[in-house]
C-alpha cells in the first residue's frame, strides 16, 4: 500500500468510527507523520511510546488523561493480556505505563488491519 493510500485508509477510521475510540487516537497521531506512515510505525514497534515520538504522550500529565480518556478500552486489553498469561508490570506510574501499552497495542492491530507487517 502506498503511503496515499494508507493516509487514506486512516482518514476513513477517524471518520466512520463512532466517539474518540483508541483506534482513532492512533490513527490521528499516525496521520501527523504523513511523510512515512510505514516508518512512524515502524518506529513505533522498534522503539517505543518511551522513545518521546508520539508527542501527546510525552508527560505524565497527557499519558493519565490518555488513560482516564480511555479507561475501558485500555481496560479490555490489559485484560486480554491478563488472560493470555501476561500480566502487564508496572514501573513507576500505572497510567502512564498502561497508557504506552494500549496505543502501542492499538497500534499493532491497526497496522494489522491496514495489511502492514513488519
Amino acid at each position: 500500500m502506498t503511503n496515499n493510500e494508507l493516509k487514506k485508509e486512516l482518514q476513513t477510521i477517524i471518520d466512520t468510527t463512532f466517539g474518540n475510540t483508541l483506534e482513532t487516537e492512533v490513527a490521528k497521531v499516525a496521520l501527523e507523520h504523513d511523510d512515512d506512515i510505514t516508518l512512524f510505525f515502524d518506529q513505533l514497534f522498534r522503539h517505543g511510546c518511551v522513545s518521546g515520538m508520539v508527542s501527546s504522550l510525552v508527560y505524565y500529565s497527557d499519558t493519565r488523561t490518555f488513560y482516564d480518556k480511555h479507561y475501558n478500552q485500555i481496560e479490555e486489553l490489559r485484560s486480554e493480556y491478563d488472560e493470555m498469561g501476561c500480566p502487564l508490570k508496572v514501573g513507576y506510574d500505572l497510567k502512564n505505563d498502561y497508557a504506552w501499552f494500549a496505543f502501542e497495542v492499538t497500534a499493532g492491530k491497526l497496522t494489522e488491519k491496514l495489511g502492514l507487517e513488519f
